[in-house]
């Protein structure tokens, strides 16, 4: 009797038995047919965080539909796991700059409704609260008769005063969703490569000077602008493989908006670039965002310009009218340091500011 080895699949569950001496087209096609399984893996996984699903991804969902066990995904596809969770970024398991920016434009979204609903959720709480109160402080001072009535106002007043404000909350998220959808399209491979191939890093100041006006805490200002920095700068791993890479950084002063400079900026042909918002002002916090860009990558930094000081004021006022700059945020920009091209950088630009832009 001829001995023979067991050789199983990704399952855990023997295929056939194998003579020892087998062939080597044989092992070739059960090693092809195990990177399939890690492909279709991959897809799941993908499928899954750019669907805009807001349900988890579990473990027993991913084998089901992969065709194997629990535990065989377990065993042999453990790498997978951290994806899963969504502990690790998705978007390390797509190729290409397109592919890319799909996984983040998605993402983004995923982020924005998210933070969104959790604003509309925080609201309906504070209004509770604000209700409660107003009657509490009123009861004692009225008669009894009067009570219905009063709370009958407050709670019309209260309730038109919030239902307002939901409605502006909902306006901004379908604002948000609509233009990372516009962005997601001239990502689109139907379009021009100098638009397929502009990905852009926001960091979100007017969501931080929402928190600022409730809290009037620059720490907690600073500590946020600088964590959305660093998600930024991490990612900058992921196109380090890829030919001509320009990280155009916009030198945030607070009297232009980032989003229109985006839009308005065109890449040059076979170029991606990176649009980075950077609300930094000393050589020495530019230097130590810079040190951090691949050296292959070429680097320019753009700078709006506005002479007169009411001007800057009015283009404050105007774009930041809601909820207001910290006053030392504002003094920063004002006395930015002048920048050289003895940072590292390749380009400055300089460009006017148009009130009202």
């Amino acid at each position: 009797m001829s001995k023979v080895k067991q050789v199983h699949n990704d399952a855990d569950i023997p295929v056939q038995a194998v003579p020892e001496d087998c062939s080597a087209d044989a092992l070739l096609a059960q090693a092809a047919a195990q990177a399939d399984r890690r492909q279709v893996i991959k897809d799941i996984i993908v499928s899954h965080y750019t669907s805009g699903a807001i349900h988890k991804l579990k473990l027993k969902d991913v084998a089901k539909r992969a065709g194997i066990t629990r535990q065989a995904l377990d065993r042999y596809y453990s790498e997978f796991k951290p994806y899963i969770a969504g502990k690790k970024d998705v978007t390390d398991l797509v190729d290409g700059t397109a592919a890319k920016a799909k996984v983040e434009t998605q993402a983004t979204i995923n982020a924005t409704d998210a933070k969104w609903k959790a604003r509309l959720d925080q609201v309906l709480v504070e209004r509770d609260k604000e209700i409660a109160k107003a009657i509490n402080s009123h009861v004692s001072t009225l008669m009894n008769d009067d009570i219905a009535m009063f709370e009958s106002n407050q709670l019309r007043k209260s309730l038109e005063k919030q239902t307002l404000h939901a409605v502006e909350l909902t306006k901004k998220n379908a604002l948000l969703e609509l233009k990372l959808a516009t962005s997601f399209q001239r990502e689109a491979p139907l379009q021009s490569a100098s638009s397929r191939d502009k990905i852009i890093y926001d960091v979100d100041i007017e969501q931080l000077c929402i928190h600022y006006q409730r809290t009037k805490s620059l720490d907690d200002f600073e500590d946020a602008k600088e964590a959305e920095l660093i998600a930024i700068r991490e990612k900058f791993a992921r196109f380090t493989s890829m030919p001509d890479v320009h990280v155009v950084l916009f030198a945030d002063r607070y009297v232009s908006r980032f989003n229109k400079f985006a839009e308005r900026y065109t890449t040059l042909p076979d170029e991606t670039c990176l649009i980075i918002r950077l609300p930094l002002f000393s050589r020495a916090e530019i230097n130590n965002f810079i040190k951090h860009i691949p050296p292959a990558f070429k680097k320019s930094l753009h700078v709006p310009y506005m002479p007169l000081d009411t001007e800057r004021k009015a283009q404050r006022v105007f774009i930041y009218q809601r909820n207001a700059l910290p006053e030392q945020e504002i003094r920063a920009a004002d006395s930015a340091d002048t920048p050289s091209m003895t940072w590292g950088l390749d380009e400055i630009v300089s460009f006017k500011v148009q009130v009202g832009d």
